[in-house]
């Protein structure tokens, strides 16, 4: 069978690509689970004997055991549960210190709520409160170091995935693995390989592609087409003999706004579509208690704020202090957006046009409140009137959705949830865009939308936080 290497292999990611989701292996996930174990008991300990120095000479340190246990215990349980086990999306040794922040803000609340309920497990509060401060450096700390070393790991120790089938399919299943992170790719082209029917274990080990996989150090081998059940045992057999994995890259089969699993009825499989997390009921439900909560207690923090800004800006340019505009939301309803408003009353007179770095229009107030953000305050009268949520896609003008939306076949995916004041390409990508920018901007947002969980809307709101204190969000 001739076959034709394309190259020798083709690196990915690509230049185009997005750092995407680092699934754990199980080693790694036991490393994990016992460095998490031991520092969150180390954190209890350490806070038992902080309070004993400062607040509380008669606390005796074995009295901690059992809280410092349950502490643990709790928390590794939120952890696996919001999969900080079996994957992470942090971009950065950064990130991962932010999200372990945010989950354990999340896990704290389990934990001061046992205590609370069942007051004599835990012979002081400031041991709990503290524990969790501690916590989040020794764990957090942890994690990031862990990152560092995962990258050099990775970058040592690339996957390897030899992708087999016809030439015309080799570069479609290539393009649709382009956000794996440090992953190498090498394309084998085998035009007829369902034609040569049943084969031994080591007919298949024989065949050329085979040799030139095993030769690269494949670790995954994937096919462009379903193979012939005939061929399966053998090829598994070989494969197993190998020590590499096979899968299969079908090229109408990508994943979208939709999540597939694989079921099997009788002797049929079947990949079942289901609608995304962030689609059901009962993910729009917690994400809109959560905004709630957070654009209520965020109203109330910065009124005063939010006065000043407004005096500001009637002070310097007069009349409006709020600025208005219809915006596209969920499910591609429009709405009228809230916010300071930060240019010139005459900005638009030649039409609308999207905001550049450096634009004339704005004013020295304006200047001062983007570069802070707080001209998106009144954003969170949308977020409690349901039309926005604390996190999700920047919404966008009609004029520009048409346009996109032409332009962008997959950007009406983006409309499957509440556009949000911040945002996962807010964060992670340039806030100021221009048309150019477009493109990547959607990925970040189709990558929100696709990964969504509440844990990941509290890293979003814990690194928007930091960047607008070092003023990089704007």
């Amino acid at each position: 069978m001739a076959v034709a290497v394309e190259h020798e292999f083709a690196a990915l990611p690509h230049a185009d690509a997005r750092p995407g989701v680092h699934m754990f292996s199980r080693a790694w996930v036991l490393a994990l689970l016992a460095a998490d174990v031991v520092l969150f008991l180390g954190a209890t300990y350490l806070a038992s004997l902080f309070v004993k120095h400062f607040w509380l000479p008669t606390l005796l340190i074995r009295h901690v055991a059992v809280p410092a246990t349950l502490t643990a215990v709790l928390s590794v349980v939120v952890f696996w549960q919001l999969g900080l086990y079996r994957r992470s999306f942090a971009m950065s040794v950064r990130d991962e210190f932010y999200h372990t922040v945010a989950a354990l803000s999340l896990a704290s609340a389990p934990v001061l709520i046992l205590f609370s309920i069942f007051p004599t497990i835990s012979t002081s509060r400031l041991v709990a409160i503290f524990g969790l401060l501690f916590a989040i450096a020794l764990v957090g700390t942890a994690r990031a170091t862990f990152h560092r070393l995962r990258d050099v790991f990775m970058l040592a120790h690339p996957r390897r995935i030899a992708v087999v089938g016809h030439p015309s399919r080799l570069e479609f299943a290539e393009d649709a693995m382009r956000s794996l992170p440090n992953a190498r790719v090498f394309r084998l082209s085998v035009p007829n390989i369902d034609a040569v029917g049943a084969l031994s274990p080591d007919a298949v080990a024989s065949q050329v592609w085979f040799r030139h996989a095993i030769e690269w150090g494949c670790e995954t081998l994937v096919f462009t087409e379903i193979l012939p059940p005939s061929m399966m045992p053998q090829v598994l057999a070989a494969a197993q003999q190998a020590g590499m994995t096979i899968a299969f890259a079908p090229p109408r089969i990508r994943v979208h706004a939709y999540d597939l699993h694989m079921e099997q009825v009788g002797k049929q499989a079947l990949i079942v579509a289901s609608p995304l997390k962030a689609t059901r009921s009962g993910a729009r439900l917690g994400k809109r208690l959560f905004d709630v909560t957070i654009a209520a207690l965020a109203l109330v923090l910065f009124a005063p704020v939010m006065l000043l800004v407004a005096a500001a800006i009637s002070l310097e340019d007069g009349e409006p202090v709020l600025y208005r505009q219809e915006r596209v939301g969920r499910d591609g309803k429009s709405f009228t957006i809230f916010k300071f408003r930060s240019m010139r009353t005459d900005a638009e007179k030649d039409g609308a046009a999207l905001a550049t770095r450096g634009d004339a229009r704005v004013t020295r107030v304006g200047k001062l409140i983007r570069r802070t953000s707080l001209d998106e305050l009144p954003q969170l009268f949308n977020v409690l009137r349901g039309e926005m949520s604390i996190v999700g896609p920047r919404p966008e003008r009609p004029v520009f959705v048409q346009q996109f939306e032409q332009k962008y076949p997959r950007y009406a995916e983006r409309h499957l949830v509440a556009p949000g004041i911040t945002g996962w390409s807010q964060v992670y990508g340039k806030r100021v865009v221009g048309f150019e920018d477009v493109p990547e901007k959607l990925s970040g947002d189709l990558f929100y939308v696709e990964n969504w969980s509440l844990f990941m809307d509290v890293a979003v709101c814990l690194k928007t936080a930091a960047e607008v204190l070092f003023h990089k969000a704007a």
